[in-house]
């Protein structure tokens, strides 16, 4: 669900669900420097419940130390089986200290006892956080070691650096936490090995600072990641004929689309593998037989025989990964491709020295592509499947990379996910951490190997690949072209890039507040323009249940919103009525129904204004912002009030925000000005004079000049104020409503009734295009209507279509 002008499904798409497909940009993300945090710690620290785990026993001990010195009620690690509660209640937050070790890439699985602790810890606080609604109290922060750029500056793998790449494990998975527990605010705190000893202090001024995702601190300096475009290099790395290519699990899915692409393009021989031996038809038929369903159904009546319903399934499945397999081989063979199939878990050391040793020759070029995704919530995951999934990627990696590493290699290249880079998808807190931790573990390797290592971090390919619910993760972001996906890492394979690579599409409708605050803005990320006006809008989030309520502080001043000098409130200036009715959009856009169907806002309803309420306090107009959601007679309703005064018991504002499908039909008829006002609403004929009290200056938003029409109809023609006037920021959020159209016919409407402060009254404003479909900045605008009435229509003058409509709009000055 949307309101804005994004074409990509996330707050702000007008057309609510998005492409399914989109084209994708290749970035880079590099460190950048950031304010350091303020020297005195934040005040929320001081009782605060914390438990520290993992690192050394000294290290945790000082972190302890520090943290109760600023009032911290604090446990350490209570071991295997120990109790988590800090005064007999689970914890505000976890302090994990991770693998605080040297890397040794001889010691496979040697992040399984830290990441177990980790796993343990986040277990017994999940059913407690997960119902939390406040957004300031919880957190996960967990130290990496990386060396303070996240592993990504060039100082991090200096001599005697000592980075121990194995942190992109828990950054991973603190990067997808939020999608579980939407209230959790994570933290990753990159240091050096070397400078622990500044640890405890950084840990207890980075909390309760919460924001971006990812901080580094290196020598007094402290950065995140920002994104950055860049194209692949120019082709470098010949391949042909003599080229032998290992592809680790490339048997099926895109590990299967870029071997077969490699053997036409190159001629090269390919070996792809798998877990298990190539299937033998003779012995079972069914692997190639045409009907494959009678097989299914002879499976699923094992049931009358008391087979479980989850290892009939299982069954099927190895079926189906089987039959695919050879189906590929067969076909490959058929066509005069050179690739072969080996057997390998790539999770055992010995195994992958037995796969080399077998080859025709040594390889020229690797693919580590293995992995496992088995989504499911936390609590529904054992222990065993969170390691079996993260070891596939990193484990895999080193004993892969260790056994070739010292060949005349062409390129090695792993095969990542966006799930690491921006976190996964509910139901992946194991495989983002396998593969952050992958595509850590490959910076590290890139600089000490002879060849070029690469990641490729991609989205979701078109319906390929470990894919349980294509549906679901286009909510998360658009799906990757597989034509366009093919040539893009052949293309990254022939330049022999090096280190980190993403491609980010279209974000979806599941972006959450935390998500979208966990990274530094970047006019290069794919949409990111049209997020502007949602984050802007946003405020400061002090409750968030996801799907039903938002509650937000929001503080505009005159210094970053010129527009707050255009209305005044009994000759003081005051927030202007079109902006709150924007800032109310883009708070609707953030509550998004829980099955993320595709809306869009359809119009305004029952609006309750008192323009007294909104006047400045000491150039500012703050306010505080509640929202509720849910589904009235099947459309989607977004309540929204707005409280101010300096214990905020005033309530200034009140509306509802009402959505329809986005393919769907249009919900409400409209009428025209000087039409019938629809349900009956009374004609307000008669109505005196100018609303009382306020004024406008014209300032940013231009007055419009009347003309009286037939009977008692006006009409003005008018220029829509550019966005960058109505805002003084350097990324300015274009504006979805038609401001300077609002406050015009507003500053027409007429008082009506005796005495006391106006309110203003709206019963609906119909958006008759929706917001984002084309920018309301700069456009030249009809506005035409009947004061009296309070009936007006906004028509865009250059094509013609109706923007929206207003119906009986009025102020009351007998409002209690």
């Amino acid at each position: 669900m949307s309101t804005g002008v994004a074409q990509d499904g996330s707050p702000g798409a007008p057309d609510g669900a998005g492409p399914v497909v989109a084209p994708v940009r290749r970035m880079r993300w590099r460190p950048v420097r950031q304010p350091v945090p303020p020297a005195h710690t934040a005040p929320a620290i001081a009782g605060a419940r914390i438990a520290v785990l993992g690192g050394t026993p000294p290290l945790a001990a000082r972190v302890a130390a520090r943290l109760r010195e600023c009032g911290a009620r604090v446990v350490t690690d209570p071991g295997p089986g120990g109790d988590w509660r800090v005064d007999g209640r689970l914890p505000d937050g976890l302090v994990d200290l991770t693998l605080a070790e040297p890397f040794d890439p001889e010691r496979g699985g040697a992040h399984a006892p830290a990441l177990l602790r980790t796993v343990a810890a986040l277990r017994a606080c999940y059913p407690e956080w997960e119902r939390e609604t406040a957004t300031r109290r919880l957190f996960y922060l967990a130290v990496t070691y990386l060396g303070g750029g996240m592993g990504f500056a060039p100082e991090d793998h200096a001599p005697g650096a000592g980075p121990q790449p194995l942190g992109g494990i828990w950054a991973g998975l603190a990067k997808t936490l939020h999608r579980e527990i939407p209230n959790c605010n994570t933290r990753i705190l990159d240091t050096s090995l070397d400078e622990t000893d500044l640890l405890p202090e950084r840990i207890c001024r980075e909390l309760y600072r919460w924001g971006l995702f990812e901080i580094g601190h290196r020598g007094g300096h402290r950065f995140t990641l920002r994104a950055e475009a860049e194209d692949a290099g120019p082709p470098a790395v010949p391949l042909g004929p003599d080229d032998l290519v290992l592809v680790s699990g490339g048997g099926r899915g895109i590990g299967w689309l870029i071997a077969t692409a490699l053997a036409r393009a190159h001629g090269c021989r390919v070996v792809v593998t798998g877990r298990g031996p190539l299937p033998d038809p003779a012995a079972a038929p069914w692997l190639t037989a045409g009907d494959f369903a009678a097989y299914e159904r002879g499976l699923w009546g094992l049931r009358a025989e008391g087979r479980p319903i989850t290892a009939i399934r299982a069954a099927i499945a190895a079926a189906r990964r089987e039959r695919e397999l050879l189906a590929h081989l067969s076909g490959a063979h058929r066509e005069g491709l050179r690739i072969t199939y080996g057997t390998c878990d790539f999770t055992d050391r010995d195994a992958v020295g037995r796969l080399l040793d077998g080859l025709d020759g040594p390889p020229t070029a690797v693919i580590h592509n293995a992995g496992v995704d088995t989504p499911a919530r936390f609590p529904k995951k054992t222990d065993e499947e969170f390691l079996r999934t993260v070891t596939t990627k990193t484990d895999g990696f080193l004993h892969l990379f260790q056994r070739v590493r010292a060949l005349p290699l062409k390129f090695f290249c792993a095969v990542g996910s966006l799930t690491g880079r921006l976190g996964g998808m509910v139901g992946q807190l194991d495989y983002g951490a396998a593969n952050e931790g992958l595509a850590r573990l490959a910076l590290w390797a890139d600089r000490v190997a002879p060849f070029p290592v690469m990641t490729l971090c991609w989205p979701t390919w078109d319906r390929v690949g470990m894919v349980a619910n294509f549906e679901a993760t286009l909510r998360y972001m658009a799906a990757l072209d597989v034509d366009e996906g093919v040539r893009l890492w052949l293309a990254e394979l022939a330049a022999g890039t090096r280190g980190e690579v993403t491609y980010v599409g279209p974000f979806g409708r599941a972006l959450g507040p935390l998500q979208a605050l966990g990274y530094p803005g970047s006019e290069e990320l794919p949409g990111y323009r049209a997020l502007v006006p949602a984050l802007f809008h946003l405020g400061d989030v002090s409750d968030h249940a996801p799907h039903r309520g938002l509650t937000a502080r929001i503080t505009l001043t005159r210094e970053r919103v010129p527009v707050l000098t255009d209305f005044e409130v009994d000759g003081a200036p005051a927030l202007p009525v079109s902006l709150l009715l924007e800032n109310a959009l883009w708070a609707a856009a953030w509550l998004p129904p829980e099955d993320l169907a595709p809306l869009v806002p359809d119009r305004f309803e029952d609006i309750r204004v008192r323009p007294a309420a909104l006047r400045l306090d000491a150039g500012a107009a703050p306010l505080e912002r509640t929202a509720r959601a849910a589904y009235v007679d099947g459309a989607w309703h977004v309540e929204v009030v707005y409280r101010t005064g300096a214990a905020l018991p005033r309530e200034a504002a009140r509306l509802r925000v009402v959505h329809r499908a986005a393919d769907g039909p249009r919900a409400v008829p409209g009428a025209g000005p000087g039409g019938a006002v629809p349900e009956g609403a009374p004609a307000r004929r008669g109505a005196g004079g100018a609303p009382r009290g306020l004024r406008w200056r014209g300032r940013v938003l231009p007055l419009a000049s009347w003309q009286d029409t037939a009977g008692a109809l006006v009409a003005a023609r008018l220029t829509e104020a550019p966005a960058n006037d109505v805002w003084m920021l350097p990324r300015w959020p274009e504006q979805s409503l038609p401001l300077t159209a609002l406050e015009n016919l507003l500053r027409r409407t007429p008082a009506d009734g005796p005495g006391g402060p106006p309110e203003l009254r709206v019963r609906r404003i119909s958006l008759l295009r929706p917001p984002g479909t084309a920018r309301m900045s700069g456009a030249r605008l009809l506005v035409e209507g009947d004061p009296r009435r309070g009936d007006w229509l906004v028509s865009d003058e250059a094509s013609g279509a109706h923007v929206l409509r207003v119906h009986a709009a009025s102020y009351r000055g007998d409002a209690p």
